[in-house]
């Protein structure tokens, strides 16, 4: 019991200062030796997170095989043998087709695939913050009033008709976004500062559950 605790929670946390050092001194310490170190490890967490990358590919396939298997249902099967087809596919390409970016089968992959995912996942997140704005623009409290009181100024300002007919809202929309909003984003970049840091003391203490397990 002993040994699966020290390779489980010591061997992390250990990993985790080690690997963490080099990169603090990296920041205040201006010397070849650690410039070095810095520059392989960057090296290494590339490779690593390629190999997390692939690994990744290989969970998707047991996860998608076993859902095939507890709902054997067409759906799942279709949706099984795509995510198979589409990776025989790519692999095929990879093994047979030149290396050249520019090459036309790579360019129909990117743009008939990854292209139009990418541009569905922005109109999603789009569509998502229209939701929340919506919701959060509702005038039911005094902050929430003023809120949206603000954002209908700055909006118009971005708008030539409504500067055409009030020209006071353009610096009024100037003054919203470079004083109170500025102000707010440099609160929200102090606390994910401190936050980070706190993060960062937690691992190395080995008090952060998420980088040793997890539940």
């Amino acid at each position: 019991m002993a040994v699966v605790s020290f390779l489980k929670r010591d061997v992390p946390i250990a990993l985790i200062i080690i690997f963490a050092i080099p990169f603090l001194l990296y920041r205040y310490i201006d010397h070849p030796a650690i410039k070095a170190v810095y520059s392989e490890l960057g090296f290494w967490s590339s490779i690593i997170s390629m190999i997390g990358w692939g690994l990744g590919v290989v969970y998707l396939f047991q996860g998608e095989y076993a859902a095939t298997k507890r709902n054997p249902s067409t759906t799942q099967y279709l949706a099984f043998g795509l995510l198979c087809g589409f990776s025989l596919l790519l692999v095929g390409m990879a093994l047979t087709l030149p290396g050249d970016l520019n090459n036309p089968h790579y360019l129909w992959v990117y743009y008939a695939f990854y292209r139009s995912q990418t541009t569905a996942f922005y109109g999603l997140m789009f569509l998502y913050l229209c939701s929340a704005a919506y919701r959060m623009l509702r005038a039911r409290s005094l902050e929430s009033t003023v809120l949206l009181l603000s954002a209908v100024i700055y909006t118009m300002r971005n708008a030539s008709f409504f500067t055409w007919l009030a020209p006071w809202i353009g610096p009024l929309g100037d003054w919203i976004m470079h004083y109170p909003n500025k102000g707010a984003s440099s609160a929200a970049v102090i606390c994910m500062a401190f936050g980070s840091i706190l993060i960062a003391i937690r691992q190395m203490l080995g008090r952060e559950r998420t980088a040793i397990e997890v539940a």
